[in-house]
């Protein structure tokens, strides 16, 4: 008979037993991509996968062609849930630009510095070199949708006057690296100051980028 000890350390993993067929997929990706991040791309086979979900490695094969059709889709779910997540304003009783950019940032900053995000970019570095298609892939359902969703909300504000006409998807860009580059560089190489505060980087980054945008107005 095992012991108390031994029968306590073994994780809970498996397929959901409640739920909707969806909602079970849903739960396969959110694991799968939770081994990706946590173990790399490349120490994470489909068998891996497999026995940690509780499904069989025939059920993935249905579905998906090999690793890196799966890793693509694990991403495509999780992207797709942070945008959602970003553009649920209803609680934003008629909002700012200021106020849309600040709610964005908190959680495009959230997300990006978690450690297993931050694992998952270190991962990604190292092994791009040898998925380039990969690479394209993440592009196309991380960043870019992103951009488009920001493209989208600059618009809106220029069309009701509140913004000069310009090219939205470069401000979408720009916007991104203002926020992001600098806080995921020293998260990935362990430099971030101790006393380093989110939410004035946010308040500064969005300061800057509104009166840079507004600025243009002028030439």
């Amino acid at each position: 008979m095992p012991s108390t000890r031994t029968a306590a350390a073994k994780p809970k993993v498996g397929r959901p037993k409640t739920g909707t067929t969806q909602e079970r997929h849903a739960q396969f990706l959110a694991q799968a991509l939770e081994l990706f991040m946590t173990e790399g791309v490349a120490r994470t086979s489909i068998a891996r996968i497999a026995a940690t979900c509780g499904v069989s490695t025939r059920t993935i094969y249905e579905r998906y062609s090999n690793k890196d059709a799966l890793l693509i889709a694990a991403l495509k779910h999780m992207v797709e849930q942070d945008v959602r997540a970003m553009t649920n304003l209803e609680q934003l009783a008629d909002p700012s630009l200021a106020t849309v950019l600040t709610h964005i940032g908190r959680l495009m900053l959230k997300k990006v510095l978690e450690p297993r995000m931050v694992s998952f970019f270190r991962i990604a570095i190292s092994e791009v070199s040898h998925l380039p298609e990969l690479a394209r892939a993440v592009k196309e359902v991380g960043p870019e949708r992103i951009y488009q969703m920001l493209a989208n909300i600059f618009k809106t504000y220029a069309d009701k006057g509140e913004l000069p006409q310009l090219n939205f998807m470069r401000a979408a860009e720009s916007y991104c690296e203002l926020l992001i580059a600098g806080p995921r560089h020293k998260a990935l190489f362990g430099v971030q100051e101790a006393d380093w505060d989110a939410e004035a980087h946010i308040a500064f980054v969005v300061q800057l980028f509104l009166r840079g945008l507004h600025g243009m107005e002028q030439k």
